[in-house]
């Protein structure tokens, strides 16, 4: 053993005793002959250099290994940056990054943190112009299970627009379809850049909708279901990215009009799934955080509700889930095929949060059309009521019918509230008439069956029903279309692209009732002076004029937009309309009766007049409209297929 000459007597320093004395925790004092320890020459042990020692020589011979490990991860870093600059630059693809990885034998997804993935401090989505670019500042909005490298996350589309018409289709969804429903507070200032960075999806859906052309619309919409079936079906995400895009494409949607009511129902129901994995209509238990993260094999985190989620985040929330109860409510009353979203407590105090909120000037108006839709909600609820019933009956309908009175009195405080310098108020009060209508047309689907009861009480100026109350809630009716007629006019042409989905159902709607109404087969109802209030032909002329003039005032550049199309359906349904009122007022003159037969199946019948009104929830023929096809107006309106 040699070590540094020390005085005699002396313990070796600090690390270099030898083993038998480390070992066995002893001084270790080195023999003046210094081939050894005393203790070892006492003991006449070989004595050995200290563990320390061995260990300091042995760094020295694995340096050249390590100098290998650390210049190989530098080698896997500049692979990294590499794939990374491809992505970024013009000409790169997100095909050629993972052609890089796989060469290095690199996974496409990398696991970091505790949410299991690199998102925390690198996102990479699709450019604007289709192709994915580094988020070097994410929004606070933005998701964390986001991972990089992941082309399935959102595949880009095959055909992109230029930035600039990015940039363009955000300005008219922000200026003209979101004051409309304003369910998203965008800022004037966000870029398309920017959404792309936060919310992708929901750029994708604000560039479909902002495509006014039918054909060039049904291919975007191909891409946005390819999409939406990879990120929410394939990898089973739910974040607010998706459920925003989902939202505003079923807001403008006009594949109702097209034949795809099946398509449209779909997606209402993957909406409300959305809703429901999110818990955004009911606060989650910690006790069902707690199973649920175990199940999934996830870390438990505590509070889903963190401290760290933004107002803006929050708000966003509760509006996503009243936007969702909104769409599926009207989907569900127009097509037939699916039951809104349940109305809860926690979105009642949703509702009111965003009553309170006064930084965003739109949420005022949004809380009015959220509460005219509950009142139309609640109102249907009481015929879902109703139809449960083997018969009408004097218990099942007269509190349905002092309910509806009710809700028709609320209605009207609620419209009472509306400021004068409420944003878009005349789209507002439209829909309120179209409440009123639907409630006025409800008490008379209910009513018609019914006893005469008399639902006035001491001192009351209603009559006994189903007299007198009927005939005040189709007059009712009239009025109310009429109104909303009137109002429809005063919205200028150039602002009818901004107008969503449910208003163009609640336009053909009124156009049907009215036509109902105008040949009703009733001896206490007098046709002719529906006809003077509201006249059908005149009003289906002026409508077509106007949606023409959307399409030269709006400059659309193309010939099969949704006006266009909905024009071609009132042209048809005037001839249908024309000749059911010439039939009608022939009876009318000669007070005869027409053998009525099978033809029509909006109504069965080929006479003029009719002897009831379809419920507005049940037209068959509405909810089959294919505005493309010939052969529907052919079935729907028994016109010949050659009309045009």
């Amino acid at each position: 053993m040699e070590r540094g000459r020390l005085a005699l007597g002396h313990s070796s320093m600090y690390g270099q005793a030898c083993m038998h004395c480390y070992k066995a925790k002893c001084r270790c004092v080195p023999s003046p002959r210094g081939d050894s320890c005393e203790r070892c020459h006492r003991l006449r042990k070989e004595c050995f250099p200290s563990d320390s020692a061995r260990r300091r020589n042995a760094h020295r011979a694995e340096a050249p290994a390590s100098e290998m490990r650390i210049a190989q991860l530098e080698s896997r870093l500049e692979t990294m940056l590499s794939a990374i600059q491809s992505l970024a630059s013009a000409s790169g693809s997100s095909a050629e990054a993972i052609l890089i990885l796989n060469k290095e034998g690199m996974p496409l997804s990398t696991s970091s943190g505790s949410n299991g993935n690199l998102a925390n401090s690198i996102s990479t989505t699709q450019s604007t112009g289709g192709v994915p670019t580094p988020s070097t500042n994410p929004s606070p909005l933005a998701q964390a299970d986001t991972n990089l490298f992941s082309p399935s996350q959102y595949p880009p589309s095959p055909a992109e627009l230029p930035s600039h018409q990015a940039e363009e289709s955000v300005s008219i969804f922000r200026s003209q379809m979101l004051p409309y429903f304003p369910f998203i507070n965008l800022a004037p200032d966000t870029t398309a850049w920017q959404l792309q960075q936060t919310r992708p999806f929901l750029l994708q859906a604000i560039l479909t909708v902002t495509t006014f052309s039918t054909q060039e619309k049904l291919t975007k919409i191909e891409d946005l279901k390819r999409v939406l079936f990879t990120s929410a079906l394939q990898e089973v995400q739910s974040n607010i990215d998706l459920l925003l895009g989902l939202l505003t494409y079923l807001a403008w949607s006009s594949d109702a009009f097209l034949g795809r009511a099946d398509l449209i129902s779909r997606l209402v129901m993957l909406a409300i799934s959305m809703v429901y994995d999110m818990r955004l209509f009911k606060p989650m238990r910690s006790g069902t955080i707690l199973m649920m993260a175990m199940t999934q094999g996830k870390e438990y985190t505590g509070d889903e509700n963190s401290d760290d989620e933004t107002i803006q985040g929050f708000m966003e929330k509760h509006r996503a889930v009243l936007a969702c109860f909104v769409l599926s409510s009207n989907i569900s009353s127009h097509l037939g095929r699916i039951d809104a979203l349940r109305w809860t407590p926690q979105m009642e105090e949703a509702l009111r949060v965003i009553e309170a909120n006064k930084s965003c000037l739109t949420d005022e108006a949004f809380a009015f059309q959220v509460r005219l839709q509950l009142l139309k909600q609640r109102a249907a609820h009481i015929r879902e009521q109703n139809e449960t019933a083997a018969a009408a009956s004097v218990t099942t309908s007269v509190p349905g019918l002092i309910y509806l009175k009710a809700l028709r009195e609320e209605l009207h405080r609620l419209v009472s509230l509306f400021p004068l310098d409420l944003l878009q108020r005349g789209a507002f009060i439209t829909h309120a008439h179209y409440v009123e209508l639907y409630i006025n047309h409800l008490t008379y689907s209910i009513s018609r069956d019914s006893p005469p009861l008399n639902l006035s009480g001491p001192g009351g100026d209603s009559g006994d029903l189903p007299g007198f109350e009927r005939l005040k809630c189709l007059w009712g009716s009239v009025e109310s279309i009429k109104s909303w007629l009137d109002n429809f006019y005063n919205i200028a042409p150039a602002d009818l692209v901004g107008l969503p989905f449910h208003f163009w159902s609640q336009m053909i709607l009124c156009i049907t009732i009215l036509k109902y109404l105008s040949v009703l087969d009733d001896p206490a109802w007098n046709r002719q002076d529906v006809r003077n209030a509201v006249d059908i032909l005149a009003t289906i002329d002026c409508m077509v004029q106007k949606l023409e003039r959307a399409c030269v005032e709006a400059n659309l550049q193309c010939d099969d937009s949704l006006f266009s199309l909905l024009s071609k359906l009132l042209v048809k349904c005037r001839v249908w309309a024309d000749v059911r009122l010439d039939v009608a007022s022939q009876i009318q003159s000669v007070g005869g009766v027409v053998a009525s037969h099978s033809a029509c199946p909006a109504e069965n019948s080929q006479s003029g007049s009719s002897s009831s009104i379809p419920d507005l929830d049940q037209m068959v023929w509405l909810q089959t409209m294919d505005l493309e096809n010939d052969n529907w107006f052919e079935d729907a309106l028994n016109l010949p297929v050659p009309f045009s």
